[in-house]
C-alpha cells in the first residue's frame, strides 16, 4: 500500500516538471519565433527598399498615391519655390517711413525726488507726405509735456452789408409779392439818389435812405495754435533728445525738391496734434495741421549757458501750426470736440488719413478715402 502511494507521489513529481519544461519550451519557441519574424521583415524591408532604388518598381503593399494628388503636390511645391525665389517678395514697392519716437521729458521729478512717467502730455505726429517716390524718410512721433499755455481759438468772419431801397425791391421781386410795396416817398428817395445834387434835396427835406446795415457770414478762418516750451536738459541723453527734437520739427516744416535741377517743391509734413493722459477727454483736438514756425532760443536762461560738453543749459522752443481745412459743425463734433468724442479714438483715426483734400496726379482735387471713411462713420453714428 505504502508502495502505491510512494509511486504516485514520484508519477505527479516527474508529470509537474514534465509540464513545465514544455510550458518554458513552448515560450522560447515563442519569443524565438517573434524575433526571427522580426529579423526577416527587417531583412524584407531592405530588400524591397534595395529592388525599389534599382529596378524603379514599388514593392510597398501601402495603396498607391493618386497621379493627380502627385501632380497637385507638385504644382504647390513649384508655386511655392516662385515665390521663395522672387526677389521682390516681402518687399513694399515704396521704400517704407521709418518711425522714430521722441520724448522730452523722459521722467519727471516730484518734491519728494522720486521720478515717473508724464501723467498728461501733448502728441506730435508727423504724417507721411503726399509725395510720388518715398525715399524711406523719417516720421517722428513727438511726446512733449504740456505747456503753461494752452490755448484755443475758433473766429468766424462777417461783411458790413447794406439793404438799400434798391436791394430792398429786388428782394421783394424774388420774393415773388403781388406788389413791390414801394410808397411814394421811397419813389421820390430813389429819384433824389440817382438825380445830381440829390444830396442838397436830401438835405433840404430832412430826410435820407435808411441803409439797413447788418453783417453777412462770409466763412470760417483757419484756426491756429502755438505751443511753448521750456527745455532744460539734465544730462547728456536729455541734451541729445532735445536737439533732435528741434531738428524733426524744423525737418517736417521744410519741403523737399525733386526735379532735374532741384526747382520743384515736395509738400513738408502734416501733423496730428493729439492729447495723452487723463485730460484728453476735456481738451478739443486740432485738425490736421502744418508746421508754419519753429522759433528756438538757445539762451532761453537770463543769460546763455551751456553744460560741460557745450550742450545748451536751457532752450527755448516754440512751434506755430494752421490747420489744413476750415472748421464745419459735423468737423467740430467727429474730430475735434472732447465733448463728443469721450472714451474713443475717432479724433485719432480721422488724423491718420492726412488732411481732407488732397491732390491726384492729374491735378484733380478730391476727398481723400480716410476722410470719407471718417464722415461716413460719423454720419452713421449720428443716425
Amino acid at each position: 500500500m505504502a508502495f502505491k502511494k510512494t509511486r504516485g507521489s514520484i508519477k505527479g513529481f516527474v508529470g509537474s516538471i514534465k509540464g513545465d519544461i514544455n510550458s518554458l519550451t513552448n515560450d522560447l519557441e515563442g519569443k524565438i519565433s517573434s524575433i526571427g519574424n522580426k529579423f526577416d521583415q527587417r531583412i524584407a524591408d531592405s530588400l524591397g527598399d534595395l529592388l525599389t532604388g534599382l529596378t524603379g518598381i514599388r514593392t510597398s503593399n501601402i495603396p498607391a498615391i493618386s497621379s493627380e494628388v502627385l501632380d497637385m503636390k507638385g504644382r504647390n511645391r513649384e508655386a511655392r519655390a516662385k515665390v521663395l525665389n522672387d526677389p521682390g517678395r516681402g518687399r513694399a514697392e515704396k521704400t517704407p517711413s521709418n518711425k522714430i519716437a521722441l520724448s522730452f521729458p523722459q521722467e519727471f521729478r516730484k518734491e519728494q525726488g522720486a521720478g515717473q512717467k508724464l501723467t498728461n502730455y501733448i502728441h506730435f505726429r508727423s504724417l507721411e507726405r503726399n509725395v510720388t517716390e518715398k525715399t524711406g524718410e523719417n516720421i517722428y512721433d513727438i511726446f512733449l509735456y504740456v505747456p503753461d499755455t494752452l490755448t484755443d481759438n475758433l473766429s468766424v468772419t462777417y461783411k458790413e452789408a447794406e439793404k438799400g431801397i434798391i436791394e430792398g425791391i429786388i428782394g421783394r421781386g424774388f420774393g415773388n409779392e403781388s406788389t413791390l410795396g414801394t410808397a411814394s416817398d421811397e419813389l421820390f428817395e430813389i429819384i433824389k439818389a440817382g438825380v445830381p445834387g440829390g444830396d442838397i434835396l436830401k438835405q433840404s427835406a430832412g430826410k435820407t435812405i435808411n441803409p439797413l446795415k447788418f453783417q453777412l457770414f462770409e466763412g470760417v478762418n483757419f484756426r491756429t495754435y502755438s505751443y511753448t516750451f521750456n527745455l532744460r536738459p539734465k544730462n547728456k541723453t536729455d541734451a541729445k533728445s532735445i536737439q533732435e527734437i528741434i531738428y524733426a520739427f524744423k525737418l517736417s516744416a521744410l519741403p523737399g525738391t525733386t526735379g532735374a535741377n532741384k526747382r520743384i517743391y515736395t509738400f513738408p509734413n502734416e501733423w496730428a496734434i493729439r492729447f495723452r493722459g487723463p485730460f484728453k477727454d476735456n481738451i478739443d483736438y486740432p485738425l490736421v495741421s502744418v508746421c508754419t514756425g519753429v522759433e528756438v532760443n538757445y539762451a532761453d536762461g537770463q543769460s546763455f549757458a551751456t553744460m560741460i560738453d557745450g550742450a545748451p543749459a536751457s532752450v527755448g522752443l516754440t512751434i506755430n501750426f494752421t490747420e489744413t481745412s476750415t472748421l464745419t459743425r459735423d468737423k467740430f463734433k467727429s474730430k475735434s470736440a472732447a465733448y463728443t468724442n469721450i472714451g474713443t479714438d475717432q479724433r485719432e483715426q480721422s488724423q491718420e488719413g492726412g488732411s481732407d483734400l488732397v491732390t491726384t496726379d492729374d491735378g484733380a482735387l478730391v476727398i481723400s478715402q480716410a476722410a470719407k471713411a471718417a464722415e461716413e462713420a460719423a454720419a452713421a453714428e449720428e443716425e
